[in-house]
């Protein structure tokens, strides 16, 4: 279902970020189909919850082999209408599949009921149930893998789910919702809509959804999750991010490049997770920046000298473009200098280049806001203590990189603050690991099995001993699905 099913409240462009081409249009969700929208979820939610979790699953593989089936001719419509390079698209949508299999795969076990130590004479165990509900807000800058690590942990937990998709990428939602009727799940059980602020605002709501679960921007997670508490929502937050990758003296400089470089430009730096300040070491400053600039990649529509393609497409769309390039603006406007790029190019289309700079002040832009583009601002540290007070320094704390010994660098990587720390790599978000911010970059966890708990409630059943002795839901102990810290509580209570 989609929000032409209930009318428009009028039609949105997308175009190609290459040439500016018109692609075609969407249809954006009324405002007055809100509740109706919201209500359908939830008469869906109580009957997919009682559907078996194994059913639930077989599902979800359904929709994974529907998906896999068409990435290939799905990769050229993706490219097309993000930007991504071919290359990028196929390796998200195939990012995408897996998770929707690790979901239906890890399900199962962590639904079951896992058994608590007696005490008092009762027998305890905790329950994960479906949580209800869900409403999943999804970017335009990792479409296909970021509605997977949200439509498949909520379908498996048996939650009804509306997506509000990205209007910049529409294929993307459209093969979706063909894999939901490849799979057959229930009439309401996904519904996938495109709508403006003030609609999605009032979707947020909606006393319907217990849980919303959110990525994108700082600022639009602060009003979602405001508005939110108004039906006190359970949220999920992946916000923004400032990567700080920290290369040390004794770093091996080349695999710190060729680790640093797809990870900063791919995608053409669109990532919250992105190295976004180079925090170098000032005795390997001046090697760093040569290799960093011989290796970073050119604009896919410029020839390298051997005339083979390069690997980076455009910048999405044109305020993305005039963003990144004023943050390059103001550094140079307070001393620092341009190694590489930092020109807007001539031609159609909204290419920005690979853009190194370095001597930069502190009070630059740059490093205070997130780039979300193609720029690698580089300073020269002197000791690695101030190292770790420049990268903990802003209100972000999502990933962060270090590149150096591994045995003497494990001071720097316990003082950084961030969800996620990668030691000599910079590999992205596996689906059993779960990924989440902190501060300005959010709460609440997608991916593993915290990703998956998000969308279920516990409940502890307890009675008398029955004489049946333990559980008889598992035969030998296995993980309880709830974190070790709240296990000790609930022992102790």
């Amino acid at each position: 279902m989609n929000a032409a099913s209930f009318g428009t409240a009028g039609l949105t462009e997308v175009t190609d970020p290459r040439t500016g081409e018109h692609l075609g249009r969407v249809s954006l969700l009324p405002l007055t189909a809100v509740e109706q929208v919201a209500r359908t979820a939830a008469g869906a939610s109580p009957g997919w919850a009682r559907t078996p979790t194994a059913e639930r699953c077989a599902r979800v593989l359904t929709m994974a082999d529907r998906l896999e089936k068409e990435a290939g001719e799905l990769a050229a419509a993706f490219s097309r209408e993000h930007g991504k390079t071919e290359a990028e698209a196929a390796t998200e949508l195939a990012r995408a599949v897996e998770m929707l299999r690790w979901s239906a795969a890890a399900a199962p076990e962590l639904c079951r009921a896992s058994p608590l130590p007696g005490r008092a004479g009762a027998e305890r165990e905790v329950v994960v149930e479906p949580g209800g509900p869900v409403l999943a807000i999804v970017p335009w800058n990792f479409p296909a893998v970021v509605l997977a690590r949200k439509i498949g942990p909520a379908l498996v937990m048996g939650c009804s789910v509306v997506v509000k998709a990205p209007e910049e990428t529409p294929a993307i939602a459209a093969a979706f919702g063909r894999a939901v009727t490849a799979a057959g799940l229930p009439p309401g059980t996904v519904q996938i809509v495109h709508a403006n602020p003030v609609v999605s605002n009032a979707l947020v709501q909606r006393p319907e959804f217990t849980t919303v679960t959110f990525t994108g921007s700082t600022r639009v997670g602060r009003a979602v999750a405001a508005a939110a508490a108004t039906s006190l929502t359970a949220c999920v937050l992946e916000l923004g991010g400032h990567a700080p990758a920290i290369v040390t003296a004794d770093a091996d400089l080349d695999a710190a490049v060729a680790a640093l470089v797809p990870a900063k430009f791919g995608s053409a730096g669109q990532s919250c997770g992105a190295p976004s300040r180079f925090l170098v070491d000032r005795r390997v400053h001046d090697a760093f920046v040569e290799k960093l600039i011989q290796h970073a990649p050119l604009c896919d529509n410029q020839r390298m000298p051997s005339g083979a393609l390069g690997t980076m497409g455009p910048l999405n769309n044109v305020r993305q473009r005039q963003r990144v390039h004023a943050l390059v603006v103001d550094a140079v406007s307070r001393g620092a200098l341009v190694r590489l790029g930092g020109v807007v190019p001539d031609g159609p289309g909204h290419y920005y280049p690979a853009t190194i700079i370095t001597d930069l002040s502190q009070d630059a832009r740059v490093l205070a806001d997130e780039p979300f583009g193609p720029i690698a601002p580089v300073l020269a540290y002197d000791d690695e203590d101030t190292a770790v007070a420049w990268a903990n320094s802003t209100g972000y704390a999502l990933s962060a990189y270090v590149f150096g010994d591994p045995l003497r660098t494990e001071h720097v990587c316990r003082s950084l603050n961030a969800g996620s720390v990668s030691l000599n790599c910079a590999a992205g978000a596996a689906p059993d690991a779960p990924l989440g911010g902190r501060a300005a970059s959010g709460y609440g966890y997608e991916g593993g099995d915290q990703g998956l708990l998000a969308f279920g409630r516990l409940k502890i059943r307890q009675r008398l001993g029955s004489g049946r002795g333990p559980s008889q839901h598992r035969t030998a102990p296995v993980r309880c699905p709830v974190p070790e810290a709240c296990a000790r509580a609930l022992r102790q209570s």
